[in-house]
């Protein structure tokens, strides 16, 4: 694993955490992930990077700003998901397209369904400690799912093998 690929995947996954824990994906996470791009596109550029990478990224930023605007994805989804298209490229974006779908179901399941029980349970083990745990934000409702992290899994499970 090359250094440019471990900080990929750290900062992916600094992105689904902070969703999870605030609902929210700071606009440097993901300007890093963009910068990190252009460092590896130095390096080693890839073929076709206008039309492999980014065309396909600003195409899915459009279309995902779009639920952006109609309330269904958060502002700081729509950034992560167009670096993400950024690095899987138009070759492998239709693998990271089934795997965000079969996240996000499993996301919604875990998110719209099953949250009460994790806040029922860190409630519990609060109590088992003598102490008050915060409950991220991503389960205090039932109305936010953490995109992010469905956005992060996508990305690392495709964009890691896509090399």
């Amino acid at each position: 694993m090359t250094l440019i690929t471990a900080a990929y995947a750290i900062l992916l996954i600094a992105c689904a955490v902070t969703d999870f824990l605030w609902l929210r994906i700071p606009n440097a996470l993901v300007l890093a992930l963009v910068a990190l791009f252009a460092v590896s596109a130095a390096v080693a550029p890839p073929p076709a990077l206008v039309w492999n990478h980014i065309v396909p990224a600003v195409i899915a930023f459009a279309l995902f700003a779009g639920l952006f605007f109609w309330g269904k994805l958060g502002g700081g989804d729509v950034k992560l998901v167009g670096a993400a298209v950024l690095w899987v490229g138009a070759a492998s974006l239709g693998p990271f397209l089934i795997a965000l779908a079969i996240y996000g179901a499993i996301a919604i399941v875990i998110f719209g369904y099953l949250n009460g029980y994790a806040v029922q349970f860190i409630a519990y083990a609060g109590a088992q400690l003598g102490r008050n745990i915060p409950t991220p934000a991503s389960l205090k409702t039932n109305r936010s799912i953490p995109y992010g992290i469905v956005i992060a899994a996508a990305a690392l499970s495709i964009g890691l093998a896509a090399g």
